[in-house]
C-alpha cells in the first residue's frame, strides 16, 4: 500500500509526462515505438497507478526528447530539462533513427581504460613514441578519460554524501582532487559540477537557493535510483 505522499507523487509524475506528450503531440503507442514503455505501462504512469523502476524512468528521457536523467529528477520532485524544443522541425535531411543519450559501463571498464591510458601515457613520457598524432591522440583519450573519472567520483558522492551525511574520510581521500576549490572553467556544465561535488561533500561555498534546490532535486533523484536498483525494481 502506498503512502499518501507517494501516490500524490505518482499523480504528479503521471500529469506531468501526460503534458509532456500531448505537447510533442505523441500518442501511448508511439512512447513505445520510440524506445520507451509500452502504451500499458504509460497508461498506469499517467494515471499515477504506478510504481516506476529506474529502468522505466530512464526509457521515458528519449522519446519525450528530454536530457538523461529528467525523469527520475522529476519522479523525485524535480524538473525536467527538455532536449530540444516541443515544437523543433527536423529539416528534410534530418535523420529520424533514435538512439540511446547514454549507456551504462561497468567499473572495470573504467579501470581497464585507466590501466590502458597509464601505458599509453608512459610511452609518450619515456619518449618510445613522438608521433603527433599518436600524442594528441592520447591527449584526447586523456581528456575523455577525465570526464569519465569526474562522473563516477560524482556517482560515488551521492552515493556516500549529501545534506546530513558525514563523508566517508577514504572516499574523501580518493577523490581530493576533484573537491577543490573549483576555478573558473570554460565549460559552464564543468564549473556546475565540481560544484556539486563540493555541495555533496559538504564543501560547498555560498549558493544560491536555486542552486541549493536544483542540487538537492539532484541528490534525490539518485538516490531514488539507487534505492530503485538495489530493490530489483
Amino acid at each position: 500500500m502506498h503512502s499518501p505522499s507517494e501516490l500524490s507523487r505518482q499523480k504528479r509524475f503521471g500529469r506531468i509526462i501526460r503534458e509532456r506528450r500531448d505537447e510533442l503531440g505523441l500518442t501511448q503507442l508511439q512512447i513505445g515505438d520510440l524506445g520507451g514503455p509500452s502504451a500499458p505501462t504509460i497508461r498506469k504512469i499517467e494515471d499515477g497507478e504506478a510504481a516506476i523502476s529506474m529502468q522505466t524512468l530512464n526509457k521515458l528521457d528519449a522519446p519525450l526528447r528530454w536530457l538523461p536523467g529528467s525523469a527520475a529528477r522529476t519522479y523525485a520532485g524535480g524538473v525536467p530539462a527538455a532536449d530540444e524544443p516541443a515544437n523543433a522541425v527536423r529539416g528534410a535531411g534530418d535523420s529520424v533513427v533514435a538512439g540511446p543519450d547514454a549507456i551504462r559501463f561497468e567499473i572495470s571498464d573504467l579501470t581497464g581504460l585507466l590501466a590502458a591510458s597509464g601505458r599509453l601515457n608512459d610511452a609518450v613520457e619515456n619518449g618510445r613514441t613522438t608521433d603527433p598524432q599518436v600524442v594528441a591522440a592520447v591527449a584526447e583519450l586523456n581528456r575523455v578519460i577525465s570526464k569519465l573519472s569526474a562522473r563516477y567520483a560524482t556517482a560515488m558522492l551521492e552515493r556516500n554524501g549529501g545534506p546530513g551525511r558525514q563523508l566517508h574520510p577514504l572516499v574523501e581521500m580518493a577523490f581530493a582532487h576533484l573537491l577543490a576549490v573549483p576555478a573558473e572553467a570554460s565549460d559552464p556544465g564543468e564549473l556546475q559540477e565540481r560544484r556539486y561535488r563540493r555541495w555533496l561533500a559538504g564543501r560547498s561555498e555560498d549558493i544560491d537557493a536555486a542552486t541549493e534546490a536544483r542540487f538537492r532535486a539532484r541528490w534525490l533523484a539518485a538516490n531514488v535510483a539507487t534505492t530503485t536498483e538495489r530493490n530489483g525494481e
